[in-house]
């Protein structure tokens, strides 16, 4: 068995890991530099809060009613999520534009779920045309609202309603006076030439 020298134990020169210190040095100065300059970037409001602060006050209240604001004359299934990119609205009891949202329901639930609650809010329905888009349309006074359900790629689905109010339509111009004995006038050229005679 051999004895430790003492004097000699402290004369080894200790093993620390100055390399990897010195190494991760400037990757953390790059890193804490660029924390600094983006931070010196973001725009920022009086009262704090960063950058949605820093939005202006019409953006952000804007941004704000679309996310809280509620439909009297529609169904809206709990839970959506209101796209505010997608979503343009004008007036509150009737309303026009185009709202658009996520859901976590299956396109096939929404498009059932439409085609049951629509007619109690008062929509007569239209036409409808179940597909990968599926797209429903009703009417309801003097509106027209279109339901487009399409299925997202991982969950739920999109669903754009729009609302527009219906054109009135025009009244036919009456027929043209016709003598007794006489026949109407053509008013219209013929689609096609007359055959040649063989």
């Amino acid at each position: 068995m051999q004895k430790s020298d003492p004097v000699r134990a402290r004369a080894l020169p200790l093993h620390r890991p100055k390399a990897r210190l010195f190494a991760a040095l400037p990757t953390a100065a790059i890193i804490l530099a660029a924390a600094l300059i983006l931070a010196g970037c973001t725009p920022r409001s009086p009262l704090g809060g960063g950058a949605s602060a820093g939005m202006s006050k019409g953006a952000a209240g804007a941004r704000q009613q679309a996310r809280d604001v509620q439909f009297a004359d529609i169904p809206v299934p709990k839970g959506r999520k209101i796209n505010v990119d997608k979503t343009v609205v004008v007036g509150t009891d009737v309303w026009y534009g185009q709202l658009t949202y996520d859901t976590n329901h299956s396109a096939e639930s929404m498009f059932e779920f439409y085609t049951r609650e629509l007619p109690g809010y008062g929509w007569r329905k239209i036409t409808s045309v179940r597909a990968r888009m599926s797209i429903m349309t009703y009417d309801r006074q003097n509106r027209v609202l279109t339901v487009a359900i399409t299925p997202n790629r991982i969950l739920g689905s999109e669903v754009m309603i729009s609302v527009s109010p219906r054109e009135q339509p025009q009244s036919p111009a009456p027929p043209p006076a016709v003598s007794p004995g006489r026949s109407a006038p053509v008013t219209s050229q013929p689609l096609a030439p007359a055959p040649l005679p063989r």
